[in-house]
């Protein structure tokens, strides 16, 4: 090797081991002095993709990798990484295709392996996915991320108890995986033990599945009070906070309570009698603190519904608007299509359709702000005003108008819960492995009575779903 060649390599060294420790910044620039003066080093080129992989730039990743690719095509990690770069850019075809060129160069590879499964999950390939990954795991049985990411599979393949196992035995090497720890417990409660299951869901907030703002006081555990006040914050979504709010006038007779909610909550969760703040106001003085949905928890038995309760006045508003006549179904099709939660859980409006064929049926859209774009002139939905829910105060309007109608069909959304919360009449329909709070195979759901639940039987077929529906609507 020339002494120039031999300068380069331990210049790029330096670089890897900078960027392996975290040093981006002081790697990237290494990285970039090596280009300048060798513009064909192939893995300065590399690892400066995957430096912009690391810092979420994946189109300026790929166009790195794939020159770094060009100059040395039978580099299987490159192949690897490209193949990470297309999936983060969404051409899952693509990157499936580049993690099967890694591993034909180079059989076993763990990094392609794993990015193979996982790419065939995005494309909604769940069988291939876990047999890709089933490999991973034989060739790397100590490796936790290829058993987390086999237990992700299957748990979305309803294959609960394999799922449980895998995450079981990467725990056992890894003990502090916070995110193995949240994903078991997403299989637990899915499989209805909750006893475990919460247990688990205490490493939520370690692996970034929920999120309160920063608090240096104690976090409460269920001890007595002893006259210290407590503050119990909201943490995830609208729909969890309807749910499990039942479980705060358990707490009134326990000392002083102030409830932080999400902005524009406030009014509708009113009729629990507890003060409330919004989520970014300035916080009362308090001594403790607790997450909404460690309550199921500490508190063991959840209070039946109703909890919450529609204002009189807009009840007869809302009456007046809707009427009497036929049989009136308030619908609610698409929640937050950003929201990492919402893969799968909506559904398209024309599902509804078949609905508004059986004699009487009145669809009455429920929904606000997403999806709003598939009410296309002369579909036989009506809607209810663009005064509808306007305003700070979120769902008063549509609790109100649930009031006025025989029966709420939803999606997985918020109007699942505020429905079920009001003790009214709801049926929701569920993706194949539905959210954790739905459980597998019942009918019926234990949080609220007046539910009812319809289940795809195969992933994608919400025809089916709505079959079943209209057979038990049909006169």
């Amino acid at each position: 090797m020339s002494r120039r060649r031999h300068a380069i390599e331990a210049h790029f060294q330096q670089a890897a081991r900078l960027h392996a420790a975290g040093r981006l910044q002081e790697a990237e620039q290494i990285y970039r002095q090596i280009l300048a003066t060798t513009p064909t080093h192939a893995d300065s080129l590399h690892m400066l993709g995957v430096l912009a992989l690391d810092t979420r730039h994946p189109r300026v990743a790929l166009d790195l990798i794939e020159r770094a690719t060009a100059l040395r095509p039978t580099a299987a990690a490159y192949h690897a990484s490209r193949g990470h770069a297309l999936s983060d850019t969404g051409q899952l075809d693509a990157a499936i295709a580049a993690y099967q060129q890694a591993l034909r160069l180079k059989p076993g590879l763990a990094d392609a392996q794993n990015g193979l499964g996982l790419a065939l999950r995005l494309a909604g390939r769940l069988e291939d996915a876990a047999d890709a990954l089933a490999l991973a795991v034989r060739h790397a049985p100590n490796d936790p991320q290829a058993r987390g990411n086999l237990g992700g599979v299957l748990k979305e393949l309803g294959r609960l108890d394999e799922a449980q196992s895998h995450y079981r035995a990467a725990l056992a090497r890894h003990p502090q995986d916070a995110i193995l720890h949240f994903n078991l417990a997403v299989v637990l409660l899915l499989k209805g033990d909750f006893t475990a299951g919460w247990d688990e869901y205490r490493w939520r907030f370690q692996a970034g599945a929920a999120r309160i703002p920063p608090c240096s006081l104690p976090e409460w555990h269920g001890e007595p009070l002893d006259r210290r006040r407590l503050l119990v914050r909201a943490e995830q979504g609208m729909g969890d906070t309807i749910q499990f709010c039942r479980y705060l006038p358990l707490l009134a007779a326990r000392g002083t309570v102030t409830v932080e909610v999400q902005p524009g909550l406030q009014r509708l969760l009113a009729p629990l009698g507890l003060p409330t703040i919004a989520v970014g106001d300035p916080l009362p003085p308090f001594d403790l603190y607790c997450p909404l949905l460690s309550l199921p928890r500490i508190l063991a038995d959840a209070p039946p519904p109703p909890y919450l309760t529609a204002e009189p006045d807009r009840v007869a508003r809302w009456r007046a608007r809707i009427g009497t006549h036929g049989r009136r179904i308030g619908i609610a099709w698409q929640g937050n299509p950003t929201a990492a939660t919402e893969r799968g859980r909506s559904i398209p409006l024309q599902a509804f359709l078949p609905l508004a064929q059986l004699p009487g049926v009145r669809l009455i859209s429920l929904q606000k702000h997403h999806g709003l774009e598939q009410l296309a002139p002369g579909l036989p939905i009506e809607t209810l005003g663009d005064d509808f829910d306007l305003g700070p105060d979120a769902f008063v309007d549509t609790a109100a108008a649930m009031q006025s109608l025989d029966l709420v069909i939803t999606s997985d959304t918020s109007i699942a819960h505020l429905a079920g919360a009001l003790a009214r009449p709801v049926w929701v329909a569920l993706r194949h492995v539905p959210d954790w709070r739905w459980m597998l195979d019942r009918p019926d759901s234990p949080w609220y009575p007046t539910m009812r639940l319809f289940r795809q039987q195969t992933r994608g077929d919400w025809g089916g779903v709505f079959d079943a529906m209209a057979r038990e609507l049909a006169p």
